[in-house]
């Protein structure tokens, strides 16, 4: 008698178990696969699936070096995502997969940006974290890695540029950063990625206004944010200024829960769209608020950078007629992404349907517009300014014009818009270093381009006008 053959199971075969897998783990993954029907499903084992499934065999047998058979089953889930084209949709391996996960439900060390490939480029993907390194150096969705302390990450995958950008607190990683047509270095200090994503305090000069700044929508910001408005009503707030500027969006749940509290019961939060253009919506509710609706005068702050999740709170409050939105256009995301499991090989984020505004609007690539209209002022919308080189007197380029443009907005008297340094920047420039306890040496050196950048941010945190606008327009409704 022969012995029993044991039975291989192709790639294509393994990759259907997965899925198969990840319908019977997540309930909310059988609605995604659920949409595709049994004639489709049929010709999925077609062709198309033998095709993959012969190449699979033939690399195994044919090609000359070793092969590992998990880098073909990364690579083979990663392609059919990647074939999407979506910046938004993603296959993560096992390791990426906790990276994510760890991005929404804790903390974690690095610069707090999340990448994506783009055309074989790591890509930062959305808004960085609000408070991150990567927002302080001024990094901006589709900014593109090139190199990563001075090595071009061409060659790399997502997972290896990822574990490289990362990094102990306390620790540095240069970045040589594309956009648009223009390349610049950035060296930036990793940090602590916080797991709180909500904090609050009473406005220093009008007591009976509370101020909310929520960083993201993670796992635990409903609860946060119920606990800030608890404690700002105890210590007498009549009106509320709640921040989402530079906001990068996050779990759908939590931003229906909280956006929930200050719209009536059956009023829409957000509406939905699938492939087959079926729309639902979610409503305001007690099942979503526990019945404690806010009735405080309330003013909500955007930016370019609001997305996702921060763009629905903002078109919520703004479409009910009752709230004033300030601040500029935000960054215009309007699809909704499903994290769908894959066993043990990690998890799929895709993207399963538009979501649109309670008036019908789709806002994707055009941003929710605000109520009252408040730019940020033009020094602020400046990069980082490259930290690798040394400026001094007669220099001619983009990061001289920075530098200038900064120092104009501290109360320097130097020309704003010039692109030179002149002997009245370097002038400028020593008053700045006396003034900060640097080397008085007239030429912008690292220590002194941070400090520079670091005084500008402080300068504008001091006079906000997006926030005092909000001020003016929620005291104007506390009785």
């Amino acid at each position: 008698m022969q012995p029993k053959k044991k039975r291989s199971i192709s790639l294509t075969q393994y990759i259907i178990s997965l899925i198969i897998i990840a319908i019977v783990a997540s309930g909310a993954t059988v609605a995604v696969f659920g949409i595709y029907s049994r004639k489709e499903a049929t010709q999925l084992r077609g062709s198309s699936i033998q095709s993959i499934d012969y190449l699979n065999q033939v690399i195994k047998m044919a090609y000359f070096d070793k092969v590992d058979d998990q880098k073909l089953i990364d690579g083979a889930l990663k392609g059919m995502v990647e074939a999407l084209d979506d910046p938004y949709s993603s296959y993560f391996s096992k390791s990426e997969a906790k990276d994510f996960d760890d991005s929404i439900s804790g903390s974690f060390e690095g610069i707090g940006a999340v990448m994506t490939m783009q055309d074989g480029v790591p890509t930062i993907a959305e808004p960085p974290i609000k408070g991150s390194p990567a927002e302080k150096a001024q990094l901006r969705a589709n900014d593109k890695i090139l190199k990563i302390n001075d090595k071009k990450v061409s060659d790399k995958s997502l997972n290896d540029v990822v574990k490289e950008v990362r990094g102990k607190k306390g620790s540095t990683v240069k970045l040589e950063v594309a956009r648009d047509k223009e390349v610049f270095n950035v060296e930036i200090k990793r940090d602590k990625i916080p797991v709180e994503s909500v904090k609050s305090n009473i406005d220093k000069n009008h007591k009976n206004i509370g101020y909310i700044d929520i960083k993201s929508f993670n796992d635990t910001t409903s609860d946060e944010f119920n606990k800030a408005i608890e404690s700002l009503e105890k210590e007498g707030a009549k009106g509320l200024i709640i921040d989402v500027r530079g906001n990068p969006g996050g779990i759908l749940p939590q931003v229906e829960e909280i956006t929930s509290r200050f719209l009536r019961n059956g009023e829409t939060i957000v509406q939905f769209e699938d492939r087959n253009k079926k729309e639902s919506k979610d409503t305001a509710s007690e099942q979503l608020d526990e019945g404690k609706k806010i009735n405080l005068p309330t003013v909500l702050l955007v930016d370019q950078d609001s997305a996702s999740a921060s763009e629905i709170m903002a078109a919520a409050l703004k479409d009910s007629g009752r709230f004033d939105v300030v601040g500029t256009k935000t960054f215009g995301k309007g699809t909704v992404q499903s994290l769908i499991p894959l066993g043990d090989q990690g998890e799929a984020k895709l993207t399963i349907s538009k979501w649109l505004t309670p008036k019908g609007q789709w806002i994707h690539k055009k941003g929710v517009e605000p109520t009252v209209d408040v730019e940020y002022p033009e020094y602020l919308k400046n990069r980082m300014i490259d930290t690798s080189k040394t400026y001094r007197e007669g220099m001619i380029s983009d990061d001289v014009k920075i530098i200038n443009s900064d120092l104009q907005a501290l109360g320097y008297q130097v020309d704003g818009k010039s692109d030179t340094y002149t002997n009245t920047t370097k002038t400028a420039v020593s008053e700045f270093q006396e003034k900060e306890d640097l080397t008085v040496t007239g030429e912008v050196d690292k220590d002194t381009a941070v400090k520079i950048v670091e005084s500008v941010i402080n300068y504008w945190k001091a006079n906000d006008t997006q926030y005092q606008k909000a001020m003016d327009l929620v005291l104007e409704k506390v009785k």
